[in-house]
């Protein structure tokens, strides 16, 4: 994994943890100069950068992050956020309970298992992503289907090196992903955010406030997966701050 950080260390730190197939900048480039006033770190997973080869382990990753925040923060992070994928490592990474989190932004976090149909998604984001590394256009209908409608977000924050062996190791985990029992004993504030175009993002916001009562979820009409973030990053940034204020 690689960190890069931006502001001053003494100010309230915020981590944020992108998506699959994509990379820390293309997700939270736009937002880094709302946030000034926070010690901003971007996580950059392996196999999701030029300089880190291939991804063996999001669980591995996700224990890379709790010792960033154990060295370099002594333990403490003001605020921890995840997108998609990243939703999920930092659903880990709160349910560990090994370094202290005062608020919590989950942002179409996937914790739905998929059980059977995890090999055929495996599979067709593999091709779909080989198709978009190659300029092919994905077919529209199951582009509106999986990502929402008329949503290109996705096609636009494509990290074109990632690999299929990445893609997969992904997909096992998130897609088979339990939530940690520990989870329960965290007391922070917490939000989900997802788009009303995005069916599965629903389904695991319900299934997570089994866990934590006090969840706080947003949905943002007429918006699919990252679609928020990536056409409306100073809205986005915007909400962000209000509930980092709050």
């Amino acid at each position: 994994m690689n960190f890069l950080t931006y502001g001053d260390k003494k100010k309230q730190s915020i981590l944020l943890i992108h998506g699959m197939a994509s990379t820390a900048l293309l997700c939270y480039e736009p937002l880094l100069g709302y946030l000034k006033d926070y010690y901003v770190i971007l996580a950059e997973v392996d196999g999701h950068s030029d300089n880190l080869g291939e991804l063996d382990s999001l669980a591995d990753n996700c224990t890379e992050i709790e010792a960033f925040i154990l060295e370099k923060l002594r333990g403490e992070l003001y605020c921890l956020c995840g997108f998609s994928m990243g939703g999920t490592m930092a659903v880990e990474i709160v349910g560990r309970g090994n370094v202290r989190i005062s608020k919590v932004l989950l942002d179409a976090a996937f914790l739905t298992k998929m059980g059977s149909l995890t090999k055929l998604y495996e599979k067709l984001f593999c091709k779909g992503i080989s198709r978009m590394q190659k300029g092919k256009k994905i077919p529209k209908l199951l582009m509106d289907l999986i990502m929402g409608k008329d949503n290109n977000s996705v096609v636009e924050m494509l990290y074109p090196g990632v690999t299929s062996k990445t893609i997969t190791n992904v997909c096992e985990y998130v897609y088979r992903y339990d939530i940690p029992e520990g989870i329960r004993q965290y007391t922070g504030q917490v939000v989900f955010w997802h788009g009303t175009n995005e069916p599965y993002p629903r389904k695991s916001a319900e299934l997570l406030r089994e866990y934590l009562p006090q969840l706080e979820v947003v949905e943002f009409d007429n918006m699919g997966h990252g679609q928020y973030l990536h056409e409306h990053s100073a809205e986005y940034a915007t909400k962000f701050i209000e509930y980092l204020e709050a």
